[in-house]
């Protein structure tokens, strides 16, 4: 699946990035990634990543058109002044709502971690907040209890909502650093491992953008995507959740 174009704005892009593209290169192997495709879309236009998403992860994101625009853009996001909204499935039965209040940091500074770039909830760290809300809980044949979950950050911390979501009870389905112990994800990089190509990406989502540009309001949004779509299908029944939920570090 190829990447689209969903807004034109004079100062930014809104940008629909499918599960699996890089958004940018990580290293001269030639990759071609997200980037590299508004590039050939828009020859010769300065274009600049105001929001990125992990590899794994799809949906929108915002890239801004020119250098003052970059910069103009790059501060909102600073100030949070540019808000997201995510669709997760996860395992378990989350409350119906809740904010997760927690603060994070690479958990390889605090204690033996073999992948460094997994995150923890460590007292005393950088703050991060993440109001979510349940949508629906079904029982899958493979995963058992399922939930769709509507997750908005309300700071931008690395990871921030699989590392929150993992760290009161209910990880992603599918992500191989959050819920699982390490050896897994390294098994999993390692070419030699043999169920590699069974295993789907994680199932996260970022599903609405909106921007109060000058004075102009902008939002955008895209449903759930086909193959998370296709697990959900799958699930059966509506199973109750818990009561609402504060959650602190």
């Amino acid at each position: 699946m190829a990447p689209g174009i969903l807004q034109e704005h004079p100062a930014f892009l809104i940008v629909n990035k499918p599960a699996g593209w890089l958004v940018h290169p990580t290293r001269p192997d030639g990759t071609f990634t997200l980037i590299d495709w508004l590039r050939e879309q828009l020859p010769g236009e300065f274009l600049s990543l105001v929001s990125r998403l992990d590899r794994e992860t799809s949906g929108l994101l915002l890239v801004a058109r020119g250098k003052e625009n970059a910069s103009l853009l790059g501060k909102m996001q600073q100030r949070r002044e540019i808000h997201k909204t995510y669709l997760a499935l996860v395992h378990g039965r989350p409350p119906e709502s809740g904010v997760i209040d927690a603060p994070l940091d690479r958990l390889g500074k605090h204690q033996p971690s073999l992948i460094y770039i997994r995150q923890a909830v460590v007292p005393g760290t950088y703050p991060a907040i993440t109001e979510f809300k349940t949508l629906g809980t079904r029982t899958h044949p493979d995963h058992g209890a399922i939930s769709l979950v509507e997750a908005s950050p309300k700071t931008g911390r690395l990871h921030q909502i699989r590392a929150h979501l993992n760290h009161i009870g209910f990880p992603v389905l599918n992500d191989k650093i959050y819920g699982k112990k390490d050896e897994y994800f390294i098994n999993y990089i390692d070419k030699d491992f043999q169920n590699r190509a069974k295993i789907g990406r994680h199932c996260l989502h970022s599903s609405k953008l909106e921007i109060t540009f000058g004075s102009e309001f902008i939002t955008e949004e895209i449903g759930i995507p086909e193959d998370m779509d296709h697990i959900w299908k799958h699930g059966r029944g509506d199973c109750p959740q818990s009561p609402d939920g504060q959650f602190k570090g």
